[in-house]
């Protein structure tokens, strides 16, 4: 069956480019668009970046998960496939704001690393009004959303920030 993404928010492209910003994602995307996947096997053949990837997409919807066995440990585990067979890109931007889109996709990991750990301070454990956050930060809304679509920190709900729990 054939799965298509519709992306009609400006900043979902943030999250859509850096779901293969670097080799690593682009090879485990690749191999999940071949089928279902063992996080096990993942690991093996692409190392612990295996696993910063898969949360990146999860947090995305870019991925879906189910439990198998795993043949070899006899133990259940996670096994993950693409989510998506396609995306349909549905949107307009103004000159101004593909600059700050594209400038939150570019952006360094050292930069985003430090706006990311004044956004984490900002919100603590229950959350915060994303226009405080854009107000502090002295950054547009626009830019405020592609940085939470890079994050894997924190996002949306309602207006708020929050942090995204970590999975047990």
């Amino acid at each position: 069956m054939k799965r298509v993404k519709l992306i009609n928010d400006p900043a979902e492209l943030v999250a859509l480019f850096r779901s293969v910003d670097s080799e690593e994602r682009r090879n485990v995307m690749t191999t999940l668009s071949e089928g279902w996947t063992m996080i096990s096997a993942l690991v093996e053949k692409y190392g612990k970046g295996a696993h910063g990837a898969i949360t990146y997409f999860e947090k995305f919807k870019l991925v879906e998960s189910r439990w198998e066995v795993n043949d070899k440990t006899g133990r259940p585990e996670k096994s993950y496939r693409t989510f998506y067979n396609a995306f349909q890109i549905s949107t307009s931007l103004t000159f101004d704001e593909a600059q700050e889109l594209l400038t939150v996709v570019l952006m360094s990991e050292k930069e985003f690393n430090d706006i990311e750990s004044k956004i984490v301070e900002m919100i603590g454990s229950d959350g915060i009004f994303a226009n405080d956050v854009s107000k502090e930060l002295n950054v547009s809304l626009l830019t405020l959303k592609g940085l939470v679509r890079r994050s894997v920190a924190f996002d949306f709900k309602g207006h708020n920030i929050v942090p995204l729990k970590e999975e047990e």
